[in-house]
């Protein structure tokens, strides 16, 4: 290439760590790279070229001096080609808890999509904000909390810190803290026998305290009918927690 190009879309999101989702209807044999006009744009082989009606935010490599449109343009350029549950789980993959794999903030996602109203998915961005958590530590997580939200659960929280008589404390994947109810996915991570040893016992001191866990794993996401039995088992705690508290006279 005789220019110097803005590397964007799934050629962007790679380089960002981040997983291109199933759901992504670009070409993911090819290179991506975006124009600031129409009159700019130059085809080369292997490379998709797109126009940006928005904002250019970009930061350089600094070993190969090329430029790579950063997250909060990425995602909305990604918007017009992942599903919204994707579109929710590339946020919560660039604004995850981990500070060595943080991105960017929630916050900064909206700035970018209020200040730039023409662009293709712009409505799918603003459909999908609200059912957004920040910190999350996996695309499951994310998934959870467009879920529950879309139940009409109401908001939970991400990576809830539980503190421990002892002095220790605890994480929840998502919790609903006034209900002590939390929603923890089990992956395959959790699958060893020294996991699962640390797991039964994590989640006994919890319950001690008071706590319900509810445990999800992927065949509960896999389709609508088992998604549609996990809210409503997440549903059906929230509502025998909520007694359970009231009649505590907690609530």
């Amino acid at each position: 290439m005789d220019i110097v190009p803005t590397f964007s879309h799934i050629t962007a999101l790679r380089y960002q760590g981040i997983e291109v989702p199933e759901s992504c209807t670009l070409r993911t044999d090819r290179l991506h790279i975006s124009f600031d006009s129409r009159g700019a744009r130059r085809r080369f082989k292997g490379v998709s070229e797109h126009y940006w009606s928005g904002s250019f935010e970009v930061t350089i490599d600094g070993g190969g001096g090329f430029y790579v449109t950063n997250p909060a343009m990425t995602w909305s350029q990604l918007s017009a080609y992942v599903s919204v549950e994707s579109l929710a789980v590339i946020a919560g993959s660039l604004a995850c808890r981990d500070p060595k794999r943080k991105l960017t903030t929630l916050d900064d996602l909206e700035r970018y999509v209020e200040e730039n109203r023409g662009f293709a998915g712009r409505r799918r961005c603003l459909d999908i904000m609200p059912y957004l958590m920040e910190n999350s530590d996996s695309p499951p997580e994310s998934v959870l909390v467009v879920l529950v939200m879309r139940g009409g659960l109401g908001r939970p929280e991400a990576n809830f810190r539980i503190d421990l008589p002892s002095g220790g404390f605890r994480f929840a994947d998502i919790a609903y803290p006034e209900l002590k109810l939390a929603i923890e996915y089990q992956g395959a991570y959790h699958a060893s026998p020294a996991q699962m040893r640390e797991d039964a016992r994590r989640w006994n001191q919890l319950r001690v305290l008071g706590w319900e866990i509810v445990f999800v794993t992927a065949d509960d996401l896999r389709t609508d009918a088992s998604r549609r039995a996990i809210v409503k088992v997440i549903r059906t705690m929230m509502e025998r927690q909520l007694a359970f508290r009231r009649l505590a006279g907690v609530l």
